[in-house]
């Protein structure tokens, strides 16, 4: 576990003043029992920030169908352009200091003040540099100079988003999922609203700007209204510099991660050309999807409840292990269905033309399921403390991941006319989580409360309940003879659900599991 500094400081008049709350409100840096209704806070927590994510991918979708009528393609292009920036500057906004205030056991309000103050300057500096470097951006593409204009009105969205971010953890430590999700919508519609109401005005282009800029701005205000902690100026000696050593173990991390998963996509337009690339980012946006709706609200809840059980190993174990069987039964039978009926999700979701997606598709799904089932790896490590060996492993991690890019992109089956092959990059993405798999998770797991032979054991449930699930289906298709004959599809899937149910919850006795989570959702 992360040292607690031993330098900590009595916390002064001015500090016993900040950290009162205000009457009826509880205090944004008490440590919260979780000695009571841990499953209930868990499941509910959960539930909302499923209800949360869900509501923002309908948004994002819907939104889409809209604004596609009122804007232009080039006005989506020019915002489009903005994205690999926005995205990669976004990972230092951060730097891993609201993951240093949700699992710190004790935590003062010197404290979060200047981890606040400190997420103010970097969003700022962010903001000045991606403003400042608008003219070379645009020069970069070709002098599509709208984005000189554009790009310093962006960057503030990186200024409103800082001042936000301990709030947002705060919330989060205390487990208010319920704020925080009604945060995540509220900004979400705030952000289409004022894009429809700004193309409509024939503001082209500035309304996707409206709509990226507006979320951060509202989802700022609502935190700032639920929570009601004002900060205080930066301190010295106040025991931040763990919190600070926890939050860049994170950010590198982070850093590591998003290179390793973009040399992918760099490799295959290098090698082998935008239809190609195009190709395989839909096949691995669709498969990554539904793993992020099931792994970003899990692991929200998990790490806080985590962090606090630290002091207690086997109710540490034992949520974990219950953790993974949730995350395991829902994701395993999610990405073997989708790859199992790949042909007709492709051909519903992006039509006959996109056909070649599926076969991308199916070669990236063992990289993707282990992907997914290997995150909680990541919500131990940071609720123990162990950062620094969360950073070092994704650095091996990627290191082996970008190999197996390389190597697959060189050594894979080529098409004539591309000097590169897609097949190899998704085959070789493959391998690489395969090799890694027992590896990352024993180091993982070394020296915690949780052995490697319980998640294995935990893992096995629902995989061995996909594979009678999975034939049964694969079955029926064949004797379907073509991917359009939906009623053969229909039969299908309803054959794959039920047995998949019927082995997990008979065969293996999991009725009660489900059923206890279940009744906390009906509440």
């Amino acid at each position: 576990m992360i040292d607690q500094p031993t330098d900590q400081p009595s916390p002064s008049p001015r500090d016993a003043g900040a950290s009162q709350p205000a009457p009826g409100r509880r205090d944004p840096f008490a440590s919260i029992d979780v000695s009571k209704d841990l499953r209930k806070n868990s499941v509910r927590g959960a539930s909302y920030m499923s209800m949360a994510r869900i509501a923002g991918l309908v948004l994002r979708i819907g939104s889409t169908g809209v604004l596609a009528r009122m804007v232009s393609q080039s006005d989506f292009g020019l915002i489009g352009m903005t994205a690999v920036f926005t995205n990669f500057l976004a990972i230092f906004m951060d730097v891993g200091l609201s993951q240093a205030t949700i699992q710190r056991p004790e935590i003062n309000h010197r404290q979060i003040s200047t981890l606040f103050w400190i997420n103010v300057a970097l969003s700022v500096l962010i903001a000045v540099v991606f403003a400042a470097s608008a003219p070379l951006i645009a020069m970069f593409y070709n002098n599509a100079m709208e984005l000189v204009t554009i790009i310093p009105v962006l960057a503030l969205s990186f200024i409103f988003g800082g001042l936000g971010l301990q709030h947002s953890a705060l919330l989060t430590r205390n487990m208010r999922y319920s704020v925080l999700a009604a945060s995540e919508v509220g900004s979400s519609v705030a952000g289409v609203i004022a894009a429809i109401v700004m193309a409509k005005a024939g503001m082209g282009y500035w309304s996707l700007v409206g709509l990226a800029l507006a979320p951060p701005i509202v989802k700022t205000l609502m935190l700032w209204a639920a929570l009601r902690w004002m900060p205080s100026l930066p301190s010295r000696g106040n025991g931040v510099k763990s919190m600070l050593k926890f939050g860049g173990d994170v950010l590198g991390f982070n850093v590591v991660n998003y290179f390793s998963r973009q040399a992918g996509s760099l490799l295959i337009g290098r090698y082998c050309g935008a239809n190609p690339l195009a190709l395989y980012d839909r096949a691995y946006s669709l498969l990554l999807m539904p793993l992020g709706q099931i792994n970003g609200p899990l692991g929200a809840v998990s790490i806080p409840a985590l962090s606090r059980l630290q002091k207690e190993p086997d109710r540490f174990a034992r949520y974990y292990l219950n953790a993974i069987l949730l995350i395991c039964s829902l994701s395993i039978p999610v990405i073997a269905g989708l790859t199992i009926f790949s042909d007709q999700v492709v051909l519903l979701w992006l039509g006959e033309s996109w056909m070649a997606t599926s076969e991308i598709f199916r070669l990236l799904a063992v990289a993707a399921l282990i992907g997914g089932i290997s995150n909680p790896a990541g919500w131990l490590l940071i609720a123990l403390g162990e950062t620094k060996r969360y950073r070092t492993m994704g650095v091996v991690n990627s290191l082996v991941i970008v190999a197996g890019f390389t190597a697959g992109v060189f050594l894979g089956p080529k098409v004539p006319g591309q000097q590169g092959s897609l097949q190899g990059v998704a085959i070789g993405y493959s391998l690489a989580m395969i090799l890694t798999f027992i590896p990352y998770w024993a180091w993982s797991l070394k020296g915690t409360p949780v052995k490697l032979r319980q998640v294995m054991g935990t893992m096995m449930v629902p995989t061995v309940s996909c594979l009678p699930a999975g034939l049964a289906a694969w079955w029926i298709l064949q004797q379907a003879g073509r991917i359009d004959a939906w009623g053969m599809v229909l039969a299908a899937i309803a054959a794959f659900g039920i047995i998949y149910a019927g082995v997990l919850l008979f065969g293996f006795r999991k009725l009660s599991f489900f059923r206890n989570i279940a009744g906390e959702f009906r509440k």
